[in-house]
């Protein structure tokens, strides 16, 4: 009586508030009982189970039996409706027992970038004792995929995300589920499964550009450090991440081992891409640097990072543009 007293407005938040408050809630206890790990085994606290609508049909079958029986005093009604009913606990232990001992397992994805539809592997192991059959496997909002796990065998396929948000990759809670093998009950699981894949800012690429299109022109956003005449200095001993184009070829075919060509700065150009040079909200400011960085380092160019309380050094290698995507990528996160 009250609810319909309200306006229709505060009806309307009060509803979103509780759904809200709610979800909250159960995100909360879910965290609890079936913590994310990169590897989940399926249990007595992570599998959930409760009768499907045939279920709850099958149920007023066998009480409208039952009555059916003690009005009519028939043995024979009695024998069907205990049978029919024992035929219904075996599904309900059936349905439980075929996700119970079932192992998840993550595998890490390519890093990619904001927006980008990401294809997340994932390895199912069944036991030895059984086989899990009837599988349904997927991210809320996309189509689950079937499947189903021999005994002893591993299971590997690769699920679709799109990740909107920059960090580490967080796709949320899986929904695994099953109603084999009469269909009476559905039993299920939300299993979280971490991951070390980042998500790195959606580049923006037309933000810094030469100013003028001349080799000697500054980069609009950027600090210009140094210009020269990509002098070649000497040989080095290769280090991780050094590019592939800067490795002296000839030098290992002679087996003198695996040496670096060193240049005085690629190009002739090395600058600095700073936050401070850019305008916009946090978010724009690290999609501009992300796309400056791709862009300076398909260049071929020496560059360095500045985020508020990070600095990287400029360099030019697969390893420093890395480095540089992965500051973009958790900048302002909790560690």
């Amino acid at each position: 009586m009250l609810q319909r007293l309200m306006p229709e407005s505060w009806r309307n938040g009060w509803y979103q508030d509780c759904k809200k408050y709610l979800k909250l809630r159960g995100q909360r206890w879910l965290d609890k009982r079936i913590p994310g790990t990169r590897r989940q085994q399926l249990g007595h606290r992570s599998i959930f189970i409760l009768p499907t609508r045939a279920g709850l049909l099958f149920a007023v079958m066998l009480l409208i039996m039952l009555v059916t029986a003690i009005n009519y005093q028939s043995s024979l009604i009695y024998g069907l409706t205990f049978w029919l009913f024992s035929i219904g606990l075996s599904a309900m232990y059936l349905t439980f027992r075929n996700l119970k001992g079932l192992i998840l397992i993550s595998r890490e994805a390519p890093d990619g970038y904001a927006g980008q539809v990401f294809e997340i592997p994932l390895q199912l192991q069944a036991g030895n004792k059984r086989e899990h059959l009837g599988l349904w496997l997927g991210y809320p909002d996309n189509p689950p995929r079937p499947l189903h796990v021999q005994r002893g065998q591993f299971e590997t396929l690769q699920l679709s995300y799109r990740s909107q948000r920059r960090g580490k990759l967080q796709p949320g809670r899986l929904l695994l589920e099953s109603r084999f093998p009469l269909g009476l009950f559905r039993a299920w699981s939300w299993i979280r499964l971490d991951f070390h894949t980042l998500v790195y800012p959606k580049p923006i690429h037309d933000s810094l550009r030469l100013a003028g299109g001349s080799d000697g022109g500054e980069l609009i956003g950027a600090t210009r450090q140094t210009s020269g005449d990509q002098d070649f200095r000497g040989l080095r001993q290769y280090q991780p991440g050094d590019s592939m184009r800067q490795i002296a070829w000839k030098q290992l075919a002679r087996g003198k081992g695996l040496v670096t060509k060193d240049f005085d700065s690629d190009d002739g150009a090395s600058c600095w891409l700073d936050w401070a040079n850019i305008s916009g909200d946090a978010e724009t400011r690290l999609s501009i640097l992300c796309g400056a960085v791709l862009d300076v380092h398909q260049k071929g160019w020496e560059y360095g990072l500045r985020l508020p309380g990070v600095e990287i050094k400029p360099t030019h290698s697969e390893a420093h543009m890395k480095a540089c995507l992965t500051a973009l990528a958790v900048w302002g996160e909790a560690s």
